[in-house]
């Protein structure tokens, strides 16, 4: 499948051979997309924990894989995507979320962090409205729902 900018993507279910690649990626997303947050309250190991039970897809490019996506089908909820930096701004993110709605074949929901911009701008380019959420309390950081229709 071609990018945006006509790289050559392609998206397949993750395998476990793709676990610590995935995971790197994903402590390294976090820890930029988090800012606020200190490193350490990332790791590794976090990745497993998150996409446990999930669908997780991986787009390849260049030789390697650049980015995934998780979907907890059942409750048709996108709950992580991720790219490397290096191939961000090429049309791979997008994929992705495409990828996952045609997996969905409906509508489905995803969160972003209130405080994360760049990822609410990605995601309101990409046709994904805003939805009225629930608060949350305590110490949770602020959501924002995404709703979108399957292609």
């Amino acid at each position: 499948m071609p990018a945006e900018d006509g790289l050559r993507i392609d998206i397949r279910f993750a395998t476990a051979a793709d676990g610590p690649r995935c995971a790197d990626i994903f402590l390294h997303g976090r820890r930029a997309a988090f800012s606020w947050q200190p490193e350490d309250r990332f790791g590794l190991d976090d990745y497993y924990d998150c996409v446990d039970g999930e669908e997780v897809l991986v787009a390849e490019a260049g030789g390697g894989v650049v980015g995934f996506i998780s979907v907890d089908v059942a409750d048709r909820f996108i709950h992580n995507l991720f790219i490397t930096p290096l191939w961000r701004g090429r049309g791979i993110g997008s994929a992705l979320l495409r990828e996952a709605l045609t997996l969905l074949r409906g509508s489905a929901e995803l969160a972003c962090a209130s405080r994360n911009a760049a990822a609410r701008a990605f995601y309101e380019h990409n046709g994904w409205t805003p939805v009225p959420a629930a608060e949350t309390g305590g110490d949770a950081e602020p959501l924002v729902v995404y709703r979108k229709s399957a292609l």
